[in-house]
């Protein structure tokens, strides 16, 4: 039976020289099961005293219960909210500049994740600095390359503040671009916040892998990782 689906992306690290891996991921939920994510979501939120935006940047030990149990929640909600980020090596990235870049990336990772059928409404946190019509034309691109029979019902953008699933998939990304670029190396970054490294290690012991620097088979559902441009 066709769905209709929601989908959150968010990116890291995208135009930070430094590192040389960048991570575009979103989450995405059947849309009747928005109302029962955000609100498990939000008691979770009153029970720990968060009031305002939550994510990666915000992450710090006096909120690490907090970030602990969001964590916790998401691996436990198998059948209800679904992580797919695509890592990428920026130097490897087979694209004319950094905006093409910005296109192919988006492509990996949505392409995948579509099925015949479904309508999707697709959210993205929306950057200060983007450039204009770039999400009209990831939009066009989107419904060019999309599998037959698929529905692209929307895209556009949010602000983060607003909706707790973009931040939900802020701090994923932000873990897995912590892990992946090394900051969780104590001999590279001696300086690295160490919370975020615990935070990082929670995450990939949740998932029962030694780390957070792996990659998935196309099939994985719940938590799925592709390494573009290795």
């Amino acid at each position: 039976m066709p769905n209709d689906v929601n989908i959150y992306c968010d990116e890291s690290r995208y135009s930070n020289p430094d590192d040389p891996y960048l991570v575009i991921g979103a989450v995405k939920c059947l849309r009747d099961n928005k109302p029962e994510i955000v609100a498990a979501l939000n008691e979770i939120k009153r029970q720990y005293g968060i009031g305002g935006e939550f994510g990666w940047k915000s992450a710090s030990p006096n909120k690490g219960d907090f970030y602990k149990a969001v964590i916790d929640w998401f691996v436990s909600c198998d059948d209800l909210l679904f992580f797919r980020c695509v890592v990428v090596n920026k130097g490897n990235l087979w694209s004319s500049d950094d905006e093409d870049g910005f296109y192919v990336a988006y492509h990996q990772l949505l392409y995948h994740w579509l099925v015949p059928g479904n309508a999707y409404h697709v959210y993205l946190d929306k950057k200060k600095n983007s450039r204009r019509r770039r999400v009209d034309t990831l939009r066009w691109k989107t419904e060019w390359y999309m599998p037959s029979g698929c529905r692209l019902a929307c895209m556009e953008e949010v602000e983060s503040r607003e909706c707790a699933l973009v931040q939900v998939a802020d701090l994923l990304i932000g873990c897995m671009g912590y892990e992946w670029n090394g900051h969780t190396d104590p001999a590279r970054y001696p300086d690295a916040s160490k919370f975020k490294v615990e935070l990082c290690g929670y995450l990939a012991l949740r998932l029962g892998r030694p780390s957070l620097r792996f990659s998935t088979w196309r099939t994985e559902e719940k938590f799925n990782v592709f390494a573009f441009g290795e």
